[in-house]
């Protein structure tokens, strides 16, 4: 990515409207243990006031779900995900609260989720409290901002719209959003790619959001032995393209003159000045083979992997 195109997702005082994200609310005192019991990271290590990143697996260990969970006290939390998924996580979460002393419950109407970028001043003088450490929450009157990048000025702001519309931001296109998740290594999990992963194949282990020291959760024993004995053969990368026809989640990418040889799926993806900037998941050995790697078929846009956010190496056979 040129330092041209870095500076156009990168405009200071950006507000974006992130409408295919939703929020469920789990309360209960029972609510840390079951979220702990259900998902890849240490929801009863998670302190109050802060957030973290983690996945849902069904017991094959495919994720089902990437989300934000976020914990306001010590029996309440949110769980941030793509609308498009909600259908499918919250009955499947339901069914198995049983009998603790837990509710899960969607976001009311009236509750907006916005992305804001380089724009603590802006929050400050508005009178918004922000965390300047990332991974941190302020949860004030029905109002949360996370901090997900401090030193970019990047924050997750959820509340009613009117207090959106008092703040003198900028709107700026979803695009914006999803580029600075593509650079910095955060994947998203949507109903074209349910079940198409484990959490290793989208770097959740290099992204701090699976805890291979918990206790049981659904998948645990097959994403454990991925890690403790097995070897990654796809991982996540970045790269571009200049195709201008926009590439989808679960579209295929293949490498040149190579009939019907898939090597890996897109993620997710962004525009660019020139072209896009993708999410893929990769065999890593081609990628190790600098292999000429195709979208959509083997004659398709060329697609080139380029700089990555974090070291992407197979982790698994360290203990």
């Amino acid at each position: 990515m040129t330092k041209q195109q870095n500076m156009n997702i990168n405009k200071p005082h950006q507000i974006i409207n992130l409408d295919d994200l939703t929020v469920l609310f789990v309360t209960g005192k029972d609510a840390t243990k079951f979220l702990h019991a259900q998902f890849t990271n240490d929801l009863a290590g998670l302190p109050v006031n802060s957030w973290q990143y983690s996945g849902y697996c069904t017991p094959k260990g495919r994720l089902l779900a990437f989300m934000t969970i976020a914990r306001i006290n010590d029996n309440e939390y949110l769980l941030i995900l793509p609308a498009e998924i909600c259908e499918s996580i919250l009955p499947r979460l339901r069914m198995f609260v049983m009998r603790d002393d837990v509710t899960i419950s969607p976001q009311h109407e009236q509750l907006y989720i916005a992305g804001v970028v380089s724009a603590a001043d802006v929050l400050s003088d508005n009178g918004l409290v922000t965390e300047k450490a990332s991974g941190k929450l302020v949860a004030l009157d029905n109002t949360y901002m996370l901090t997900i990048n401090e030193e970019m000025g990047r924050y997750l702001y959820i509340t009613d719209p009117e207090r959106i519309d008092r703040l003198p931001l900028d709107p700026a296109d979803r695009n914006n959003w999803t580029q600075l998740d593509i650079q910095a290594g955060i994947p998203a999990i949507v109903t074209a790619t349910l079940e198409a992963f484990v959490p290793q194949m989208v770097n959740l282990d290099l992204i701090g959001a699976v805890n291979f020291k918990k206790g049981c959760y659904p998948g645990q024993e097959v994403v454990a032995r991925v890690h403790y004995l097995g070897k990654i053969k796809q991982r996540m990368f970045v790269a571009t393209t200049p195709a201008t026809k926009p590439a989808k989640p679960g579209d295929k990418i293949y490498i040149a003159e190579q009939k019907d040889k898939q090597a890996g799926t897109v993620v997710q993806a962004s525009n660019m000045n020139s072209g896009q900037i993708l999410q893929l998941v990769l065999q890593t050995e081609a990628v190790s083979g600098n292999a000429d790697f195709r979208l959509g078929d083997i004659d398709g846009d060329k697609v080139i992997v380029g700089t990555q956010p974090y070291t992407i190496i197979d982790t698994e056979n360290q203990q």
